[in-house]
């Protein structure tokens, strides 16, 4: 009686075949306690009301018999686990992607996020299918712009313009985003070191003088 209590409720929470961590069923089921939580999700994947996709990651199966089969999209599953909150970007081809500098959709994801130990450098996942990586700075809600703005320039490299063009679609992005020199260069000395020497004199060569 409790399961199919919860399967009402579950499905009133959640969509089907979207990825769930454990804290969002620790939100829903309303259970305080770890143990009594663990507990609950285990009889929960062994009534096949929620399926485990990973080790902290669950779905609720599509219903038609013909589909339910089908898991939570890799995309889906990594939004959910580093990108939601402003805890993390997509980097690399995606993000030029994303502001039109390549028109090359990548089946590869780069990502840099808050959800991983700081000393994490390329960690590959998902078959090498996804590079997950601690940001230069921690990420939140008022700096994530001027990380994927750094980001651009730092993968330029994938842009399908050449050098000139893709320069003057990086300030256009600049105001777009409504972007602060004295910001953008202040978060660019984070990329330290020699090897990113060439890269922080990019950032001042791109960022438009008039705006001070």
């Amino acid at each position: 009686m409790v399961i199919l209590m919860l399967v009402d409720v579950l499905k009133h929470a959640f969509e089907e075949r979207k990825p769930i961590v454990k804290a969002d069923l620790q939100k829903v089921l309303k259970i305080r306690n770890n143990n009594t939580l663990n507990q609950m999700i285990s009889h929960l994947v062994s009534f096949g009301v929620i399926r485990r996709y990973e080790n902290g990651v669950y779905y609720i199966p599509i219903s038609s018999k013909k589909f339910s089969h089908l898991k939570p999209s890799l995309g889906d599953v990594i939004n959910k686990k580093y990108l939601d909150g402003h805890r993390g970007i997509k980097t690399g081809a995606q993000l030029l992607y994303k502001y039109k500098l390549t028109s090359q959709v990548s089946s590869y994801y780069e990502i840099l996020t808050n959800n991983v130990s700081p000393s994490t450098r390329s960690k590959r996942l998902y078959d090498g299918k996804v590079i997950v990586s601690h940001p230069p700075f921690m990420i939140h809600k008022n700096n994530l712009y001027a990380l994927e703005f750094l980001e651009l320039i730092r993968n330029l490299r994938f842009s399908d313009y050449g050098f000139e063009l893709s320069i003057m679609r990086l300030r256009d992005i600049f105001k777009d985003l409504d972007l602060k020199r004295e910001e953008i260069i202040d978060y660019s000395s984070y990329y330290s070191g020699k090897r990113y020497a060439g890269f922080r004199n990019l950032v001042m060569e791109i960022l438009p003088d008039e705006v001070a």
